[in-house]
């Protein structure tokens, strides 16, 4: 079980993946992709500034939804498999 606290405090560190976050917190992507759309929604409420820095195909280009904070398969522009991550941040209170 992830406290979303403890997602606020380290995406407030720097910018990071969803996998990345997985990793450190020793989850799959897939559990921690919930916990993490409420972390956000949580912070926007609270009054924090999220950044986040949408997907993107390295072959072609296009810029995926804000939305999807997973990563793609595929650039639906390309069919390409080489796609950037999005990167979740959370800045102070403005």
């Amino acid at each position: 079980m992830v406290f979303r606290k403890d997602l606020l405090a380290l995406l407030s560190d720097r910018p990071r993946s969803a996998s990345s976050l997985a990793r450190e917190l020793g989850l799959k992507r897939t559990d921690i992709e919930g916990d993490l759309r409420h972390a956000i929604r949580s912070a926007r409420a609270s009054g924090h500034h999220v950044v986040v820095v949408p997907a993107r195909c390295r072959s072609c280009g296009f810029v995926f939804d804000e939305e999807k904070l997973s990563k793609p398969s595929k650039c639906p522009a390309c069919r390409g498999t080489r796609v950037f991550e999005p990167q979740i941040g959370i800045g102070i209170r403005s």
